[in-house]
């Protein structure tokens, strides 16, 4: 069967660092342990939504780099059952990586090497395999993808009468302006509290969902805040969803 759940999203590999608490300018701090594991949030959701729907439900569109992390994630990504036929592999540029300093409370500082994921353009859109891959789906998901390529992965969505979500990410720091016109349509939107904030242009979390829902009057909106939840916005509503109480399942926050 062909893939129903199309992601385009970041490929990085991890490497996590894990200290007491994080440093301040300047500090040196002991590292107590360290991971290095696939990630990006593309390759993250890719995965989880595989292991849900299961083999060959999902595809993902990234970049990689003709390196050995990228053949390493490409990999990885078949063994979880995802559909990497839209993944490209890029000569002359590294595979992405994020170095992830993370405290004893689960607080983190994250650093991205973007690498080739910031090689992904608008002629990739229109490969076969691409075109093929939307064409197969019932919804896209766009997360965190450059900035010359998002408003097109919308506009495509919409063109193909797709459900969209959209996960903006660092781009929320360029403003709604840019992009006002390829949200109008949009399903779903998620972002943290700080991203909705710079990317509303307003403080506080009810302003920052009003602005969003009159430029995104369809979509639902959920805002994560963290270890308090999350908020999610719909048709006017607002619900607070309380945070999982991990102590008393006998687990504990490691990453928030």
């Amino acid at each position: 069967m062909p893939p129903e759940l199309a992601i385009t999203g970041a490929l990085n590999w991890d490497i996590n660092l894990f200290v007491k608490q994080l440093p301040l300018s300047g500090q040196e701090v002991v590292v107590e342990k360290i991971d290095r594991v696939p990630g990006g949030k593309g390759g993250n959701v890719s995965v989880a939504a595989s292991r849900i729907l299961g083999p060959g439900r999902v595809a993902l569109l990234a970049c990689v780099g003709s390196d050995e992390v990228g053949k390493k994630q490409i990999a990885i990504l078949k063994l979880e059952g995802v559909d990497t036929t839209a993944v490209q592999s890029l000569d002359r540029l590294e595979s992405g990586q994020a170095y992830i300093t993370v405290d004893e409370k689960g607080s983190n500082v994250i650093e991205t090497h973007f690498g080739a994921n910031a090689g992904l353009k608008r002629e990739h859109l229109m490969l076969p395999q691409v075109q093929s891959m939307f064409a197969s789906t019932r919804m896209l998901v766009v997360i965190d993808p450059p900035r010359h390529v998002a408003g097109k992965l919308l506009a495509e969505g919409r063109r193909l009468g797709r459900s969209v979500m959209w996960h903006p990410g660092v781009l929320t720091r360029f403003g709604l302006g840019e992009f006002r016109n390829d949200m109008e349509d949009l399903d779903y939107l998620i972002l943290n509290e700080h991203e909705a904030s710079m990317f509303a242009g307003v403080k506080g979390l009810d302003n920052s969902l009003a602005t969003l829902s009159r430029v995104s009057p369809k979509a639902k909106i959920l805002v994560t805040l963290g270890s308090r939840g999350a908020a999610f916005y719909s048709a006017g509503k607002l619900s607070k969803i309380r945070r999982i109480p991990l102590e008393k399942l006998g687990r504990k926050v490691v990453n928030t």
